[in-house]
């Protein structure tokens, strides 16, 4: 008799255009052929895919979970408190899956499901922002509170392009913080700040890029990026120019890498934490959380920040 391993199928049904209930019985025949006993819960209001995964994730040693970035937000923040780690398999139906893209995963079902069975499950750091987690980036400023303010309807007829759209209103008004950033180096940044990003990831958004090798996604750091506001048009040229080619070298860039930051303003802070909106009026304190979480990979991985092993 074979041995039955539990896992959990966590499924948001209105997720993007609402496909994977036409993939449910392939997931769940997968599942069953890989020895596992799988459990489907369907979320129906916000935060329920974190307390799935909170309240049933220690017995499981899967969790497959079929939603949009903010589902997987969700999932991690109720996996990431529990002692023993189930690993995560993120199959994106959402509008845009910026996680997909940016940390070299499958975005399109069909690939996801095969890499189900066929991908290897690697450690990765996450993020702790006060009370909750996040597993890529938690960012504010320009771009930023696009992914969290755009609309929904215009998410589905536009895709990615819409937060193009309401990233480019937001370069007429170019709001910025006076921000004050502490590393846990004790190296202190003060300035106005149009941008400011705390990240493990080797892309952010389809925009920010590190090089190769810059990024170790278990390395307990996380790179943190800050972009001064600019005084002049030459000035927001240049910052155009090194974000669009990748080299961070500018007067009106900095960014390093840190196991901890400490992020103080005069003014109320919107961020997107993995492109969910929390908002902030105190000082914030953002910790890598090492090894953390353990996501299942494409086989053979080609992400560029494949220094993250089993």
């Amino acid at each position: 008799m074979m041995f039955m391993k539990n896992a959990l199928l966590i499924i948001n049904p209105v997720s993007g255009r609402s496909m994977i209930s036409e993939y449910t019985d392939d997931i769940l025949s997968l599942l069953r052929k890989e020895g596992y006993q799988a459990q489907v819960l369907l979320t129906k209001r916000k935060d329920d895919a974190e307390y799935f995964a909170r309240e049933y994730g220690a017995n499981a040693s899967l969790i497959v979970c079929c939603g949009g970035d903010g589902t997987l937000s969700e999932t991690v923040n109720g996996v990431v408190p529990l002692q023993n780690h189930p690993v995560i398999v993120y199959i994106p139906t959402g509008t845009t899956n910026d996680f997909s893209k940016n940390m070299g995963l499958s975005g399109d079902i069909l690939r996801s499901i095969i890499d189900l069975r066929h991908g290897v499950p690697k450690t990765i750091d996450a993020g702790r922002f006060d009370a909750r987690y996040f597993i890529y980036v938690a960012s504010f400023g320009l771009f930023a509170e696009s992914s969290y303010a755009t609309p929904r309807g215009l998410k589905q007829r536009l895709g990615h392009l819409a937060y193009v759209i309401t990233g480019t209103k937001e370069l007429l008004n170019l709001k910025s913080y006076r921000v004050r950033v502490t590393d846990a180096e004790g190296n202190c940044y003060e300035d106005d700040y149009i941008y400011g990003s705390v990240s493990n990831s080797t892309s952010i958004g389809g925009l920010m890029r590190f090089e190769d090798g810059v990024v170790n996604l278990r390395d307990g750091r996380h790179e943190v990026v800050l972009i001064r506001r600019p005084k002049n048009l030459h000035e927001f040229n240049d910052i155009v120019h090194h974000v669009l080619s990748g080299k961070y070298d500018s007067e009106l860039m900095t960014v390093f890498s840190t196991s901890k930051v400490t992020v103080e303003s005069e003014n109320p802070i919107d961020w997107s934490l993995d492109g969910e909106h929390a908002r902030t009026e105190k000082p914030v304190t953002i910790v890598n959380v090492p090894r953390a979480l353990r996501l299942m990979f494409p086989k053979p991985d080609g992400n560029p920040a494949a220094s993250a092993q089993n």
